[in-house]
């Protein structure tokens, strides 16, 4: 956890240091923030696994060398993917409730400007993802526990020039955390350029 804060400070020092003056007139260069929402599996491990729906928010900075755009980008997410299965040893009723909560990524991105409205991309980067377990229903009561994991994610995607200043996105992105646990993610986002 102490990395990933590291790794944010830096990334946000970075971002707000470089003066407004030095963005450039090129399509798809700057800073940027959205919002995105999507569909999300999870799998692997131990995880029973299952469908969600993903949120969260992202901030980045693109700098423009000829087409290519590279630049560092951070994201806090979370979904309501939830599933539940029976669990016979710890007795009649009781059942094993898997979930997972919040994601923090930090990673960069590089693409390519294929025309003033539309960018292509690639990214990779740092995830750690929160998984909540529950015992519900055996004769000693309720147990929870959540678990922290580390991991990497890639991704693809593209994003779309509605006007200078405003965008729309979509990714397919890839997280693999310790423990053999991954989730599968499709998103859409909105955003703004400054």
């Amino acid at each position: 956890m102490t990395k990933l804060i590291a790794l944010f400070a830096l990334t946000t020092t970075a971002a707000i240091a470089t003066p407004a003056m030095a963005q450039e007139a090129a399509p798809f260069a700057g800073a940027h923030v959205g919002v995105e929402g999507g569909w999300g599996r999870v799998g692997g491990g131990s995880k029973v696994g299952g469908d969600g729906f993903v949120y969260g928010a992202t901030l980045g900075y693109d700098v423009a060398r000829g087409n290519l755009r590279v630049g560092p980008e951070i994201e806090i997410a979370d979904s309501t993917q939830s599933e539940c299965r029976p669990y016979a040893s710890a007795g009649a009723g009781a059942r094993l409730c898997e979930r997972s909560d919040r994601d923090l990524y930090v990673g960069g991105r590089i693409g390519y400007v294929v025309n003033p409205k539309v960018l292509v991309y690639g990214k990779i980067g740092y995830s750690n993802a929160r998984f909540s377990t529950r015992l519900e229903g055996t004769t000693a009561g309720n147990f929870d526990r959540a678990t922290d994991r580390d991991g990497y994610r890639l991704g693809v995607g593209a994003e779309y020039a509605v006007t200078k200043a405003v965008y729309v996105s979509g990714e397919y992105r890839y997280s693999h955390y310790s423990a053999d646990a991954h989730r599968n993610q499709i998103l859409a986002g909105v955003g703004l350029r400054f």
